[in-house]
């Protein structure tokens, strides 16, 4: 590791008591902030009925007297976990909650590959660009080419998250349907006695590359599906679209099945209106002037798309989100166009991004780099009292050994239960970046990026990481 570079924080000394409460373990995605009762959490056993419960105790509410851990008792922690060589290179930066004082950096500007731990800064651009409560619009519009044809345009709006029928309600994932937009259509259609109609497909909202040549695609990828502004449940593929398999046009299938279930519904008798035919195949084009809406559905609110991408490290939606937060901002839909705008969001809102680098919004590809410091300056800004809705990106991280990417983490430690983070994994590289409270109630704000350059050594660094969180949280 690096020369250390030390800023204390005061420290007042006062005990932290814990309490133990029980609660389903679904209640957890309610908490608020580091307020947070403890989980019971219930497994299935083999061949039915349930185990006993394991009872977590997690983090209280924070106490702004409880004493502050000292530039001593965290160097020595990183030196015992994470001064080694499987680590490889590493940046890291420990940041006091309450004070927002840097209590620990080593290496904190040194700009390394991130991985998934981008998408944090992603996350806040969209709430600070877009706004918590917008919605994204997946449309129909219709141009009439006589008395009884025209052609129908689906037109893309950023939604990736689309159900491949009915929406359902109160979900992230599958809160608008694409079907209910084909009945909509369908419906709206008919009425008007229009007898046939041909689709087509606007997604020019986004420009240039789907896939970054930096991710090392290929037809089989796990990583997500090529970045569009309208997809079928993150553009996988299958009936249950619970798999790691995705296509490879999500726009043009997504449009595909609006097209099918526009003629199914065409010709659903039970409405008692003039039947609506679908001819030719579904081709890419701008809506024909004139067009007027006959169908709408709208996405989650961006607070919960945030929260999806963020629990569940979605890249897909991460980098459909960092697009659209472009274009709100009067950016290209781009890699260039969404990068320049989480930067400029990051700037206008005092972030430091001294050796930030973007090369796309997931933290997919290699060639990004952004240091500890950066990480933990925008978490503070997402962690604070008056965090306002930037408090939803803190309130979105993963549980340790309960939720998202977290759940088979930190189980039986100190950090269970309590710790909140962002993880990131890619060949060579593994990183974290949250919150963790110490014993005494404390509130720690924490990243660690490192880049051990090799595959062989990733799960070693990985685990030197979470026994250095670990110690965090068995801070007195």
């Amino acid at each position: 590791m690096s020369s250390l570079a030390y800023v204390n924080g005061q420290a007042k000394s006062r005990r932290h008591r814990r309490r133990t409460l029980t609660a389903v373990t679904s209640a957890l995605a309610a908490a608020v902030g580091l307020s947070l009762p403890s989980i019971t959490a219930v497994e299935a056993a083999p061949g039915g009925g349930t185990l006993e419960p394991q009872v977590l105790t997690v983090a209280e509410p924070l106490d702004p007297s409880a004493p502050t851990p000292s530039q001593t008792q965290i160097a020595a922690l990183a030196a015992a976990h994470l001064d080694a060589a499987h680590v490889g290179a590493a940046s890291v930066s420990v940041r006091d909650l309450t004070s927002q004082n840097e209590l620990f950096a080593a290496n904190p500007s040194g700009s390394l590959a991130p991985a998934s731990t981008l998408k944090i800064l992603t996350a806040t651009a969209a709430l600070e660009v877009m706004g918590p409560g917008t919605t994204l619009t997946t449309t129909a519009v219709f141009a009439r080419k006589d008395s009884t044809s025209g052609t129908v345009t689906l037109v893309a709006g950023g939604d990736t998250m689309l159900a491949p029928r009915q929406g359902l309600p109160g979900q992230v994932m599958g809160r608008a349907g694409i079907g209910d937009l084909a009945w909509q259509a369908a419906v709206e259609l008919r009425r008007q006695g229009t007898e046939t109609v041909r689709v087509q497909l606007d997604d020019k909202i986004f420009s240039g590359p789907a896939v970054h040549a930096d991710w090392g695609w290929s037809s089989t990828t796990t990583w997500g599906a090529p970045t569009a502004p309208l997809a079928i449940m993150g553009g996988r593929a299958g009936n249950a679209f619970d798999g790691k398999t995705y296509v490879a046009d999500p726009a043009l299938t997504a449009a595909g099945q609006f097209s099918r279930l526009l003629a199914q519904y065409g010709r659903d008798a039970s409405l008692g209106l003039p039947l609506l035919a679908v001819t030719g195949q579904v081709s890419r084009s701008g809506a024909p002037p004139g067009a007027k809406q006959i169908a709408v559905v709208e996405s989650a609110p961006v607070r919960d798309l945030v929260t999806h991408l963020l629990r569940e490290s979605d890249n897909t939606a991460s980098e459909a989100l960092g697009r659209m937060t472009a274009v709100t901002a009067g950016q290209p839909g781009s890699f260039t166009g969404c990068t320049t705008t989480v930067r400029q969001a990051l700037t206008d809102l005092g972030v430091p991004t001294t050796g930030l680098v973007m090369d796309d919004c997931s933290g997919l590809s290699h060639s990004s780099a952004v240091s500890a410091a950066t990480l933990t300056a925008t978490l503070g800004l997402a962690a604070r009292p008056d965090a306002g809705e930037l408090g939803t990106v803190s309130r979105s991280l993963p549980v340790g050994g309960l939720q998202g990417t977290l759940t088979s983490r930190f189980n039986e430690t100190a950090a269970a239960g309590n710790v909140r983070a962002k993880t990131g994994t890619l060949t060579g590289v593994t990183s974290l970046a949250g919150i963790v409270q110490t014993t005494s109630g404390r509130a720690l704000i924490f990243a660690v990026v490192a880049n051990p350059g090799t595959s062989i050594w990733t799960d070693s660094a990985r685990a030197s990481i979470d026994r250095f969180v670990t110690g965090l949280a068995g801070l007195a």
